[in-house]
């Protein structure tokens, strides 16, 4: 007997998923024929490339280092079948980002890459920095966007995107009439924040205790919606990424407080796996990523003081 490919790819999908049902799901098998796949490939290689406890399972060491064999098998192998249509990419992209991003930029990024290459497929999933990066380190996603530090030697960390914090007001607050306003004139005010996972909450809250003894928090919410909703309807205050409300301040419907204490920009990163062979689709999006952010992405922030 020999090792099949669909073998490889019922083994790499119980790798990144933990379970033969979500992976039987996502090759569209049923859970038993998944099941005997995977013991077809250990019996024939006659190791156990999975710990089981709990319906939960755990890669061996040596199911660690099949893994990476595996998937540069199946990386070949995509990459031979889009041979087939040489004037056309194929694939799909798993992708991963951080909410400002996620939202507000990789949309329009997407449809625009579909547009020049329509059998390219493409699963975004915004999730918190931090799962971020840790799904492009376990190989759960092919590539990542994040505000956040990017501190594994396991991970490539390209500077991708400039974005700024910016303070939110009613636009018929009496704030928003000022003209230059510190963070010790906000002591008293309220605020309506994101939820602690948030990158922006975290920086924000870092930059403001510096100045101000406590916030006063009214309302906390995971969503970056109700944030800017609440405070259009004059609930409070926020401090939320430029990318996330350029179009309300734009339309007048939020106005943006001059703070000097938060003239600076953060960069946002594109994240892949540095030891991990990867296919033409993900090569042409992230050089499309690069090359479409380049012209008029980051321009916006420069006149900004640099993050230190």
């Amino acid at each position: 007997m020999r090792i099949t490919l669909r073998q490889l790819a019922v083994f790499e999908a119980v790798a990144r998923e933990g379970s033969i049902v979500k992976a039987s799901e996502e090759l569209g098998l049923s859970p038993s024929a998944a099941s005997m796949s995977l013991k077809e490939l250990e019996t024939h290689l006659g190791i156990s490339l999975f710990a089981r406890a709990r319906r939960r399972l755990t890669l061996t060491d040596r199911g660690r280092t099949m893994l990476e064999m595996a998937r540069a098998v199946l990386v070949q192998v995509a990459d031979m079948e889009a041979l087939s249509m040489p004037e056309e990419l194929r694939g799909r992209l798993r992708i991963g980002a951080a909410a400002p991003v996620g939202n507000y930029v990789l949309p329009r990024l997407c449809a625009d890459f579909m547009r020049h290459h329509p059998q390219v497929r493409i699963d975004l999933k915004i999730l918190p920095s931090q799962d971020v990066l840790e799904g492009v380190r376990k190989m759960a996603l092919d590539i990542g966007f994040v505000g956040s530090p990017v501190n594994s030697s396991y991970l490539d960390a390209r500077p991708w995107l400039r974005d700024a914090l910016v303070i939110c007001a009613a636009p018929d607050s009496p704030l928003a009439r000022r003209g230059t306003v510190h963070l010790t004139d906000l002591a008293q005010e309220g605020w309506v924040l994101e939820k602690t996972l948030s990158s922006e909450r975290i920086s924000f809250t870092v930059e403001a205790l510096k100045y101000i003894s406590s916030l006063n928090i009214l309302l906390e919410t995971d969503s970056v919606e109700a944030v800017k909703r609440a405070v259009a309807h004059g609930a409070g205050l926020a401090c939320l990424s430029r990318l996330s409300v350029e179009e309300e301040i734009g339309r007048g419907e939020l106005a943006a407080l001059d703070v000097p204490e938060l003239r600076f920009t953060r960069v946002f990163s594109m994240v892949s796996r540095r030891d991990t062979q990867q296919t033409h689709a993900f090569q042409a999006f992230q050089d499309f990523a690069a090359r479409t952010i380049g012209q008029d992405g980051p321009a916006r922030a420069e006149e900004e003081e640099p993050l230190v």
